[in-house]
């Protein structure tokens, strides 16, 4: 069921396609030890469970879907294919999206951008845009390192209907996108203003809050762990700062919250 917010006069439901279970030692190369004070974002087999999160926005009379999550694909760690039916719950239907924003080409974000029919690949949203950055195309359009799964024909079923879009360009009235990379060459999240009121959408900037604690922690699909790094501290100093909603495709709950500070560290609070 999705969650449904508001950031001044605009509306934001926070949908999952399903979730991933990795350990968390292996997904950020660490120690039990490590762990120990951070044991809340952890199941009791020291695993981290990361939502498959994805992004309804209702703005100026357009609609906007930020991310499509994994698509039916269930093996091993990997759980997906809800992001249809969760719509449906919503009153959702497929053609009323105008644009689907994909904050990074990993398939747990694009998996659903394109769907099989009658033995060929569609647009899974016939009448959306299709947008993400320039140097997130030119990233994946290139030579890609050993092991990187790319389903090449998610992106010839919608190569038509792409647009590329760059930070600071706008998605809909209030939605803007922001430069985000590190974790890939072109990532890029979503901000969303209205009023006083802002939300920021970080795909995988922080990929879950733990990193607002230890914050040289770095995911195991980070391509730049240091300009990563990097972009998670700006980023999270100014939702601080600002008092910003933030949320991020992986973060538990499929809820916002606010970045706050106590006892000498930073962490991210749910509302």
């Amino acid at each position: 069921m999705a969650n449904t917010f508001r950031v001044g006069e605009i509306e934001v439901l926070v949908l999952s396609d399903g979730e991933i279970t990795i350990p968390g030692n292996a997904y950020f190369q660490t120690t039990d030890a490590a762990w120990e004070p951070h044991k809340r974002w952890l199941t009791h087999g020291g695993d981290l469970v990361f939502p498959l999160g994805c992004f309804l926005i209702r703005s100026g009379g357009r609609t906007t879907l930020i991310d499509t999550g994994l698509g039916a694909i269930k093996t091993g760690p990997y759980r997906g294919g809800d992001l249809f039916g969760e719509l449906a719950a919503a009153g959702v239907a497929s053609d009323e999206i105008d644009t689907v924003f994909v904050t990074h080409l990993h398939l747990d974000h694009c998996g659903t951008i394109a769907r099989e029919v009658d033995g060929a690949f569609a647009p899974s949203f016939p009448r959306a845009a299709y947008r993400w950055t320039s140097a997130e195309q030119a990233y994946w359009s290139g030579p890609l390192p050993p092991g990187t799964i790319k389903r090449q024909e998610l992106f010839d079923a919608v190569e038509p209907r792409f647009q590329p879009i760059e930070g600071g360009g706008s998605l809909a009235p209030g939605v803007d996108v922001i430069a985000l990379p590190g974790h890939t060459p072109g990532q890029a999240g979503v901000v969303v203003s209205s009023g006083e009121q802002r939300a920021f959408i970080l795909g995988d900037a922080i990929s879950c809050p733990v990193q607002l604690e230890e914050t040289e922690w770095s995911g195991l699909g980070d391509i730049d762990p240091k300009l990563a790094r990097q972009t998670q501290e700006a980023v999270a100093r100014e939702a601080e700062a600002s008092g910003a909603l933030l949320g991020a495709s992986h973060f538990p709950g499929l809820t916002f919250g606010r970045v706050l500070s106590g006892a000498g560290r930073r962490f991210w609070q749910a509302i």
